[in-house]
Formats: structure tokens, C-alpha cells, sequence
């Protein structure tokens, strides 16, 4: 071994390859400058880190060969012919398979696009690759602060996200999105989860980065410790303590060091003015914003948060951040006056925003003021100047889901998963759309890849079931929902499931025991909701209308403890029809109340199209005509796509009560290439049967059969178009299968009695 030291040493080999250690820490420091100042790919230092460590080989040949004093050979050793080559092409190929599919051109991209009034805008972004996908979780309170302080804890990680909003490859998750999950788990609040916990919900949500720490103030002095760790592995990637007695001093001072932890490049042209200027001056304004925001979104307390928030801008009406959640919060409320006042205040204030928070505050702006081409122009050009941001192309998807354009979502939603695969969420909302476009197998392509990728989620296993239930494979849907619940057996979305398939073929009693033992294990005011919704239909269904009347209110009760009124009011529309099964007198009573609960500018769509469908059902044609006319009229003005296609299906009811059976048949089949189900179906064959074409009639319900076998109207309705094919014994069974829907059927249940009487009329 001496020997061998001494050799290396007199051919200089340790003296040469130090000077290659050197050079090649210059090479890797020049190319870090590169890819900072450049904002290049930062892929492009671990390239020449791993070829400076894969040409070490040829560095060491080079020395031992060339490097002993006087002079040098001048055949090249064979080694050194054979070894030089070997070790370049084992840099090419190992090169080639780590950093292949990796992009190493510029981490930004530049785009041009015309905004809504037609000027020219170019920006250089962002790729999604090189953006930080990062989860500041609240900080939890430490010395110093007591509960009355507890807003801090929110305030400081939402200012550092707002300050650093301008820069687009800082890509924040919102820890208020997993308030739900975190009740659930008993962290109402938000506070004192364990570094564990935030770990694995921060995989949840597909974050890199999250963000966890204490907040203390000792001696008037806030002091602020954050760290933030790698997701992957929880190994913390920086950490950072900084303190002063102004809490958004502090916060910005964070700010530099997080975008610093992050590796987020230094650019020009991104706004940096401190995060003051973007809230407020006014320290009790931001003070009630940050407490406001926590009383809505933690607590779920509309009405506070609307009083801390009006007092916010009421201190500083330029506020225009509080303004916008303002508005957020009365439109919520359903004062929609007002709302419109803050939205007012917050365009006159748009440059205390961030410009990438500037597209929705527009947006909103257009829609509400009815301006739909200006809004559009808006959204697209949002998605167009920030291509990766997913927020951009979740608003881009809502509108196009109002306007009941399924393709353009489908094609936002590949857009999104493009951003990120690992998102399941998006793989669901994939089948989904699927499955409104009637592509069946592409949507159970898509619900079986997220099955395979997310085995231990529940929620995969029932989308799955209740497509194999729509497509009449029940064996398979009880299967998958076997599955499910060997997941989780105290779930009770799966245990309602399990009872709507129960429902669905006729197990009627283990139906109701199962919706029963969903209601015992719903753990918060969303889960019962859920297991609520599924007991009126089942009340429903059965011709139990006093008990889903009940189901209903016990819903409203519940939903109303976390709903605001606007969303309450919209999710109950649905309701109608199971008040126009208690007759015409409880139907009227809860159209007036929802017509009080529809704020402007939605009652101007809203309240014409509920009354065109409850004066359809009580056979008022006349007012149920012009209620469509003006429903379809402002519908087209607001490109509310969704709205007309139902709208359809109720113009299809008016003329089908008033006779014109090809008139309805045309609707009908409109309403059912746009959103087929079982309902349309039966329609259908209910119009075809009184238009005298009863074998397209009987095929149609057989078909409406296949998903819900023991679905009580589809059957009287088959043994009606049996019956008038002379065909008696067959329409018995029929009404038989329908009664026994029905055996507890309330005494006044009209399809029953007829149903009854029918029976009887067969001698059944």
C-alpha cells in the first residue's frame, strides 16, 4: 500500500485530480449562477454535478498516464484507447437515463394573449415542472399568546402566501381546504397537529413542500419559527426564525427566506412591495380580516366573519383583499346588494391585489354584472397567461359546466391532470364528465386507474359501484362496495351505498336498516347530509312522502349548520319533486320559500325555471309556458348551458300533458343526450306509450329497468303499455313488483292507489 501512495503521488494523480475537485466546483458554482440568473432549469446543476463525479474515471487515466514528471509517451496506452471512450459513452448513457425525460431548457416559457378589451399582454411563466407545490399548515401558539390571539396563528402563513403570489413558481395549497379532514380527525381548529398528520395530508393533497412551526411573543416581540420540510421523506428542507414587534415586517422578511428554501429564482418584473401594501395600513383592519377569514372558513361562521370583515373595510375602505372576501361572504349570505357594493369597492382598489388574483376578482365582477363575453374573455385568458395554474382551470371548468359544455371540461380536466398525475381528484371528475358524455368504458377505464392507484380510498370503490350500477351490473357494484368497506368498515358513505344498491333491487328492508346504520356512524354535519340525502330518495321511492318531507327538513337542519344560504338554497332546489308528491298545496308553499331564499341576480333564471317545472307538474300549461319562455330567454343570455338542457326536459313534460307526444318525445331525447338517466328513460316510454307506439315504449322501460330494477313508476308504467298490448299476465307482475315498492306507501299516494286499482281491474 505505501508503495502504491508513493506511485500516485510521484505520477501527481492526487495533485491533478484536486485541481479537478476545484475546477469542477467553479464548473458547478458557474452553472448554479447560470441557472439563477438565467431562471434555466435547475436540473442543469445536478447534470454537472453527476458528469463531473461520471468522469472522475477518465480525470484518473489522464493522471496516471500523463502525469509523471518529464516527458510524455507518445503511443497512448491501450487502457487509456479503450477506458477515455468506455467512460464518455457511460456518461452519455447514464446522463441520458436519469436526465432524459427531465425538461432542461428555461423554467419559464413565454405566452401572448388579448385581454377582454382587446390589447396584447405577453408574460413570461412559469413551467409547471419547476413550480413549488407548498402547504403552510397554521402556525401553532406558543408563549406569550393566548386564545384571543389565535387569528395570528392563521394570519401569518396566509400573509406569506399572499406576498408571495405575485411570483408564479410558488404554488400555494390552501390549509383551510382541509378543514373537513382535519375535524374529522379531531383538529377543528386547525392547531396543534402533529408533524406526522401534516406529513401524510400534505401527500394527500400532492404538496412537495409543507410548512409547520410555532408562533411566540416574548417581551412585545413576535417570534416566528417556520420550518419547511420535503414532503417525500418530512426531512425539513429549511428552517426559519425570525422575529420583530411588527408581525407583517416578519412576514416579510419570511417571505425572501422561503422563496430562498424553495429554490424559487429571482426575477425581474415580479411584484415585490411588502405585504402592507398589498393588505392594509391599518393594523386593526388586517387584525379583523385574518380574524374574519378564520370565524368562515374554520369556524364556519358566516355571520361573524361578515361583521369582522365589514368592520375591516369599514377601517380602511381600499381594503381591497377584505373587500373581495367580503363580497365572497355577502354573496354567500344572499345580500346580494351589498355584495355588489364590495365587488364595487374591490375593481375601484384592483391594484391592492395581486395580479394573479386579479382574473377572478374580474371575472366575478363580469358575471355578476351580467357582462357574459367579458367574463369569458377573462377566464380564458387566465388559463391562457398562467397554463399551470390549476385554480385557473378549475374557474375555466365551473363556467364551462354552467354552460353544460362536457367536452371543453373534459378537456380542462386533461389539461389538469397534465399538471399533475398523481392527483387522483381529477382522475374521479375525468369519469364523471365520461359518463355525462355517454362514454361508459372510457369512465370505467378511468374509475378502474384510480382504484389501482389509490387502493386504501373508499370513495374510488363507490364512484366505481355506481357506474356498474348504471350500466345494470349490480353483482359488480356490490363487489366493489365489499371492497370498500373492508376499508374502512365504519364509513358511512360506503354503508349508504351498500343501502342504495339495496334499494335499487329490491332488498327494501336491509335498504332501510343500512341508511339507519349510516345516519349512527356519520361523524360530521357533511356526512349525515350525505346519508340524508340518499333517505329521501329512499322515502321517495317507496311513496313514503310524509317521512321525505322529514328526511328533507332533517337535512336542511343539518346542511344549514355549514352551508351558507346561497348554496343551501341551490342544493335544495331539487326538493321540489318530492313536494309536488305531497300535492299542490305543499309544493306551492315551498316554491314561495325558495323564491324568498334566490337572491338577484340568480332569481332571474332560478325562480322561472322552478315555476316551469311545478306548474308542469300541477297541469297549469299556460303559466308553465311562459315561465319556460322567460327561464330559456335569460338562460341564453347567461350562457347557462346546464339550466337549458334541464329545461328541455320540462318543456318535453308541458307538451307531452298537452298532447303533442312527438313534440315531447323530441325534448325528451334532447334532455337525454345531454344528461341521460332513468327518469328521461321513463319519460320517454310513458310518451311513447300514450302516442300508441308500444313496442318502442316497452323497449325503452326495459331499459330503464337495467339500473334500477325495482324503480316502482318504471314498472307501472310497463304493465300500463302491457296491458294495452293485451298482454294482462305480464302487467300483473309489473304492478306487483310496484307494490311491493310501495306496500308502505302513504294512504294518499296517488301512483299507489292507481296502481291498486289497476290490480284489481286485471284481477290481480
Amino acid at each position: 500500500m505505501p508503495k502504491l501512495v508513493r506511485t500516485l503521488v510521484e505520477r501527481r494523480v492526487p495533485h491533478i485530480l484536486a485541481l479537478y475537485v476545484g475546477a469542477s466546483w467553479g464548473i458547478i458554482e458557474f452553472v448554479t449562477f447560470a441557472v439563477h440568473e438565467f431562471v434555466l432549469s435547475p436540473h442543469w446543476t445536478r447534470v454537472a454535478l453527476v458528469l463531473v463525479l461520471l468522469l472522475l474515471p477518465t480525470v484518473f487515466m489522464l493522471a496516471w498516464f500523463h502525469g509523471k514528471p518529464g516527458k510524455d509517451v507518445d503511443e497512448m496506452p491501450r487502457a487509456e484507447k479503450i477506458g477515455i471512450p468506455a467512460n464518455i459513452v457511460l456518461c452519455a448513457g447514464v446522463l441520458w437515463l436519469i436526465f432524459g425525460g427531465e425538461d432542461l431548457g428555461a423554467a419559464t416559457t413565454s405566452v401572448t394573449v388579448e385581454n377582454e378589451d382587446g390589447e396584447v399582454v405577453e408574460r413570461e411563466i412559469a413551467k409547471a415542472e419547476f413550480r413549488k407545490r407548498t402547504l403552510l399548515f397554521p402556525l401553532d401558539l406558543g408563549e406569550g399568546l393566548g386564545e384571543e390571539d389565535s387569528w395570528l396563528a392563521y394570519a401569518v402563513p396566509g400573509a406569506i402566501e399572499y406576498d408571495l403570489s405575485p411570483d408564479e413558481f410558488y404554488e400555494p395549497i390552501i390549509a383551510y381546504l382541509l378543514r373537513d379532514r382535519l375535524e374529522a380527525l379531531g383538529f377543528p381548529d386547525l392547531l396543534d397537529v402533529p408533524t406526522a398528520l401534516k406529513r401524510e395530508l400534505s401527500e394527500e393533497v400532492f404538496a412537495e413542500f409543507f410548512g409547520a412551526g410555532e408562533l411566540e411573543r416574548v417581551d412585545g416581540r413576535y417570534r416566528v419559527t417556520l420550518r419547511l420540510h420535503e414532503v417525500g421523506d418530512g426531512s425539513v428542507a429549511g428552517e426559519i426564525v425570525q422575529e420583530g414587534t411588527d408581525i407583517l415586517a416578519v412576514v416579510d422578511e419570511i417571505s425572501v427566506m422561503v422563496k430562498d428554501a424553495l429554490g424559487i429564482p429571482e426575477r425581474e418584473g415580479i411584484e415585490d412591495l411588502p405585504v402592507r401594501d398589498w393588505l392594509s395600513e391599518d393594523p386593526q383592519a388586517v387584525a379583523e380580516y385574518y380574524k374574519g377569514t378564520a370565524a368562515m372558513f374554520v369556524e364556519q361562521d358566516l355571520n361573524t366573519g361578515i361583521e369582522l370583515l365589514t368592520s375591516a373595510t369599514t377601517r380602511d375602505p381600499a381594503f381591497a383583499g377584505a373587500q373581495f372576501t367580503l363580497y365572497l361572504l355577502l354573496l354567500n349570505a344572499s345580500r346580494t346588494e351589498e355584495a355588489i357594493a364590495s365587488l364595487q369597492a374591490t375593481m375601484a382598489n384592483i391594484y391592492r391585489i395581486p395580479e394573479r388574483h386579479r382574473f377572478i376578482v374580474k371575472a366575478e365582477f363580469y358575471f355578476l354584472t351580467q357582462d357574459v363575453v367579458k367574463a369569458s374573455a377573462v377566464v380564458e385568458m387566465w388559463v391562457e397567461l398562467h397554463p399551470y395554474d390549476a385554480q385557473a382551470l378549475r374557474y375555466r371548468m365551473m363556467v364551462q359546466q354552467g354552460r353544460g359544455d362536457s367536452e371543453g371540461m373534459l378537456a380542462t380536466l386533461t389539461a389538469l391532470r397534465g399538471l399533475d398525475p398523481r392527483d387522483g381528484s381529477v382522475l374521479l371528475q375525468i369519469a364523471a364528465v365520461q359518463g355525462e358524455l355517454g362514454d361508459h368504458e372510457g369512465a370505467l377505464q378511468s374509475l378502474t386507474e384510480y382504484v389501482d392507484a389509490f387502493a386504501d380510498d373508499e370513495a374510488g370503490y363507490v364512484r366505481l359501484a355506481r357506474l356498474q350500477r348504471r350500466l345494470g351490473r349490480h353483482d359488480d357494484a356490490r363487489a366493489s362496495l365489499d371492497r370498500a368497506i373492508l376499508i374502512d368498515p365504519l364509513s358511512s358513505q360506503v354503508t349508504a351505498a351498500l343501502a342504495t344498491l339495496d334499494l335499487y333491487v329490491g332488498s327494501f328492508e336491509p335498504a332501510r336498516a343500512g341508511f339507519e346504520r349510516a345516519l349512527e356512524l356519520a361523524r360530521t354535519a357533511a356526512e349525515r347530509v350525505q346519508v340524508l340525502d340518499g333517505l329521501k330518495g329512499y322515502h321517495l321511492f317507496r311513496g313514503e312522502v310524509g317521512d321525505a318531507i322529514r328526511a328533507a327538513e332533517a337535512w336542511t337542519a343539518e346542511a344549514a349548520s355549514y352551508m351558507s344560504p346561497l348554496v343551501l338554497g341551490q342544493q335544495r332546489l331539487d326538493d321540489l319533486a318530492i313536494y309536488n308528491a305531497a300535492g299542490r298545496e305543499a309544493a306551492a308553499a315551498f316554491l314561495e320559500e325558495m323564491k324568498a331564499q334566490i337572491p338577484p341576480p340568480l332569481d332571474d333564471y332560478l325562480t322561472p325555471y322552478l315555476e316551469s317545472s311545478a306548474f308542469a307538474a300541477w297541469g297549469d300549461l299556460e303559466a308553465a309556458r311562459e315561465a319556460h319562455r322567460l327561464a330559456v330567454e335569460r338562460a341564453e343570455a347567461m350562457q347557462y348551458g346546464e339550466l337549458l338542457e334541464d329545461l328541455q326536459r320540462i318543456l318535453g313534460r308541458i307538451e307531452e300533458l298537452a298532447g303533442n307526444y312527438e313534440s315531447a318525445l323530441e325534448h325528451y331525447r334532447a334532455a337525454m343526450a345531454a344528461d341521460p338517466g332513468v327518469g328521461l328513460q321513463r319519460a320517454l316510454g310513458r310518451t311513447l306509450r300514450k302516442a300508441g307506439r308500444l313496442d318502442e315504449a316497452e323497449a325503452e322501460l326495459r331499459e330503464a329497468l337495467v339500473p334500477v330494477p325495482a324503480q316502482p313508476w318504471t314498472h307501472f308504467e310497463l304493465a300500463l303499455v302491457l296491458e294495452a298490448r293485451g298482454h294482462a299476465v305480464g302487467a300483473v307482475e309489473h304492478l306487483r313488483s310496484a307494490l311491493a315498492a310501495w306496500e308502505n306507501a302513504d294512504e294518499d299516494y296517488g301512483p299507489a292507489q292507481e296502481a291498486r286499482v289497476k290490480l284489481e281491474e286485471l284481477g290481480g
